[in-house]
């Protein structure tokens, strides 16, 4: 765990936003490279980029501090600090989604087929993201006897929850499933034929691999909406939900308005 990476002077280089400032930068740039192979205007493109990425940023933190409120009530102030973690990933998606879609469509793009392209550099970014929480030391996971649980270090949150007792690294979890998710989409994109199922089937692939790893995160007790024997069903999970039913009708309502191929003409006798 490392949350401050640099700190020279009033200069303050901290894990979380340099992450978040990786995942920009490749992220734009795998995506302006599909953009080439798609004949998408790359400066239009780059503008969505910036408006999916504000509006991500500003609704996962929105989201967490409605999830949140009775801690923000003290200091309305400390809601901006966005250096100390909290975001919600669904709020950014939610966000992020709507207000990338506005904006290629204003920008005249062809708004699924830019959605598609964003796809790849969108999975890698969730990864890069993870990695941020980990050298953070938020979104930590459940004590477990696994050998590859870890120990975070004494002035963290996790340890004053749960001590010296190893814990999952959750966070690290997300980010292998966000590359495995990259490489898949990556290597499967032009296998997509109906534009904007690629983008949807993303998001439902990433929604169901997060019911699963939502298991060995540790949430406060106000997340448990239910609890089913030992197992702790959670707002996040529940979200997933929601999410993979949205982008499986999603997925169902573009494949069926999509045009259909003509038929060939019967050839014509002599």
């Amino acid at each position: 765990m490392h949350p401050e990476i640099l700190h020279v002077g009033f200069i303050h280089l901290r894990s979380y936003g340099l992450m978040m400032a990786v995942a920009f930068v490749v992220g734009t740039f795998l995506a302006l490279r599909e953009c080439r192979r798609l004949s998408l205007d790359e400066d239009k493109v780059v503008n969505v980029i910036l408006v999916t990425l504000v509006a991500s940023v500003l609704g996962a933190r929105m989201l967490y501090v409605l999830e949140h409120l009775p801690e923000f009530r003290r200091e309305w102030t400390s809601a901006l600090a966005l250096w100390q973690g909290g975001l919600t990933l669904y709020g950014g998606i939610a966000a992020g989604t709507f207000a990338g879609l506005v904006a290629a469509k204003r920008m005249n793009l062809p708004v699924w087929i830019t959605a598609d392209a964003l796809t790849p550099a969108l999975a890698l970014g969730t990864m890069f993201g993870r990695v941020g929480c980990f050298l953070n030391g938020c979104c930590y996971g459940r004590p477990t006897n696994l050998p590859w649980g870890v120990v975070f270090p004494h002035d963290s949150f996790a340890f004053l929850e749960f001590g010296n007792q190893p814990v999952h690294p959750s966070q690290l979890y997300n980010a292998i499933a966000g590359l495995a998710l990259f490489a898949i989409f990556y290597a499967l994109r032009g296998r997509f034929h109906v534009p904007g199922v690629m983008f949807w089937t993303f998001i439902a692939v990433f929604a169901l691999i997060r019911i699963p790893i939502d298991l060995t995160r540790a949430y406060e007790t106000d997340a448990v909406l239910l609890r089913v024997g030992v197992t702790d069903i959670t707002e996040s999970q529940f979200m997933s939900g929601v999410m993979i039913l949205f982008a499986t009708l999603m997925v169902l309502r573009l494949r069926r308005s999509a045009p259909r191929p003509k038929p060939a003409p019967a050839p014509t006798t002599p």
